[in-house]
């Protein structure tokens, strides 16, 4: 059962992000964005059918969205977020041992895989941009460059 979206604490939100657009549908992904902030970092099915029936698509418009675009989780997700970019800049510079430090200091089995208390998600990214100050990482939505594995687990630390 889709749940009656938005609720009524996000609707003007709402309703200021889809008068921004020519057809409702074209408000999706910050839509989505909206939502999993407010649905604890991730889209469950019935937020997925309730978003669906707010823009007035099929389920499946939405679906391919959450499951095309990275930053979304349609399943639970951790707090605090760290994405680490997997393309081929970052990685010559030390991407993989900031993914290795990032899985051991946040108790992540692998990326993709929330912690165990939930604290944390570490996810491979495609390129973040930043290729030209590379290695980065965005902890929380903030981008964090030339990061050795020692900055990144200062950056975990701090994460409450």
């Amino acid at each position: 059962m889709p749940v009656e979206f938005p609720p009524p604490e996000l609707r003007a939100a709402c309703e200021e992000i889809v008068a921004r657009y020519p057809v409702r549908s074209a408000a999706a992904l910050p839509i989505l964005h909206l939502a999993q902030r407010h649905y604890d970092n991730w889209i469950s099915p019935e937020v997925e059918a309730g978003v669906a029936r707010y823009l007035g698509v099929g389920d499946a418009h939405v679906r391919g969205l959450l499951t095309f675009y990275a930053m979304y989780n349609h399943r639970p997700a951790g707090r605090h977020e760290v994405w680490v970019c997997r393309t081929l800049t970052c990685w010559l510079r030390g991407a993989a041992a900031l993914k290795a430090a990032a899985l051991a200091r946040t108790g992540c089995a692998r990326a993709g895989e929330p912690s165990a208390d939930g604290r944390f998600l570490v996810k491979d990214m495609e390129c973040l941009g930043l290729c030209e100050l590379a290695p980065a990482v965005f902890v929380d939505g903030t981008p964090h460059t030339h990061v050795t594995p020692e900055a990144l687990a200062r950056l975990l630390d701090a994460c409450e």
